[in-house]
């Protein structure tokens, strides 16, 4: 047995995500948003309401999250501010 070449997994063998977990990843709740964005309830609670910070997706009457890609591309954004203004000093 020891012989033997250790077995190769390929992209195309990897089991597929079901639909359920696909859906799910589309969303953040609170405190995937708090955690990826580094702030507080609070303090994203005042960026929305300037604006400055996604909304979130009602999804039921006591229900909301956000869509993952916009608070990705947010986190994204910051950053960029953060080169250019290093590069403008």
């Amino acid at each position: 047995m020891a012989d033997q070449a250790p077995t190769e997994v390929r992209a195309d063998d990897a089991p597929e995500q079901d639909e359920e977990e696909q859906r799910s990843s589309i969303y953040m709740l609170w405190p995937e948003v708090m955690c990826e964005s580094t702030l507080s309830k609070t303090v994203i609670q005042r960026l929305m309401k300037r604006g400055k910070f996604p909304f979130p997706v009602q999804l039921s009457p006591n229900r909301v999250a956000w869509v993952r890609s916009e608070i990705e591309e947010w986190v994204e954004a910051k950053k960029r501010e953060r080169v250019f203004e290093v590069e403008a000093a």
